[in-house]
């Protein structure tokens, strides 16, 4: 299976800021790990350092499979690593379909059409996520949600071993977040390498495997959802309000209860 590695990874802005810095961990294929923390800790930084964003300087490195990520070219990255950004663009005057074979273009020559092939991985990418009766319909005529559960095809469709998340569970209601996270865990029973951001913490706790938590830019912790979540005292300083965590019966799925005094 593929291996994600960061050694003492960090991202800035200019050269010499630092805007997310100490991040060491290693991720393996068949896990999905969330990266949480406050607003402004650094989370969708993180990923634009990864995928090495135009205006971003890193240091430390990030491997697959020993390979340096950023020696890599765009074409290269892209059919190893799929993104899926917070806000992502909807494009006028194409339909669903038409949006999710975008997420083919990483695999096909310049200029060449979309074969039969694509089309199936399409086709599936959207039943995946539930959004087949979306696909001919107009992405500017859809809701907010309807487009993130299609943009999510899109990136299935690229069949990477690395999948990034930027709060994907954003515009999606408590029903198809929930889905989400349990699709994610299916792709990472087949081997990927799911790596999401999320404020859902709850969902953090229960749907992955791994938890990597940020504070102002700093990596504070990072491993299993019980040692992160161990007390609710770690969680209360980074959010800077008294919270609880707790696991339920009979499942043992995390509850967290802000506002709590710990």
């Amino acid at each position: 299976m593929s291996e994600l590695i960061f050694q003492d990874f960090g991202v800035g802005y200019s050269p010499g800021s630092v805007a997310v810095s100490g991040v060491s961990m290693r991720i393996t294929g068949g896990s999905v790990t969330a990266v949480i923390g406050p607003n402004g800790s650094g989370k969708s930084t993180l990923l634009k350092g990864i995928l090495s964003f135009p205006g971003v300087h890193t240091r430390g490195s990030v491997t697959l499979d020993s390979l340096d990520i950023h020696s890599m070219n765009r074409s290269e990255r892209a059919g190893r690593i799929a993104y899926l950004p917070q806000s992502p663009p909807v494009p006028a005057g194409l339909t669903a379909i038409e949006t999710v074979l975008l997420g083919r273009f990483p695999h096909r020559s310049a200029w060449s059409r979309d074969s039969l092939e694509d089309v199936k991985i399409a086709l599936d990418a959207l039943e995946m996520v539930g959004a087949t009766h979306l696909a001919d319909k107009f992405t500017d005529e859809i809701s907010g949600g309807e487009n993130r559960l299609v943009n999510l095809a899109a990136v299935l469709s690229q069949k990477t071993e690395v999948i990034l998340l930027d709060e994907p569970g954003s515009s999606l209601d408590y029903g198809h977040a929930v889905q989400l996270w349990k699709l994610l865990a299916d792709l990472a029973e087949r081997g990927m390498i799911i790596l999401a951001t999320t404020h859902r913490i709850e969902m953090s706790g229960n749907a992955f495997d791994k938890v990597l938590l940020l504070s102002e830019g700093k990596s504070l912790a990072f491993g299993e959802p019980e040692d992160v979540f161990l007390s609710g005292d770690l969680l209360s300083r980074v959010y800077k309000t008294p919270m609880e965590v707790r696991r339920s019966s009979p499942d043992g799925s995390w509850i967290v209860f802000p506002g709590v005094s710990v």
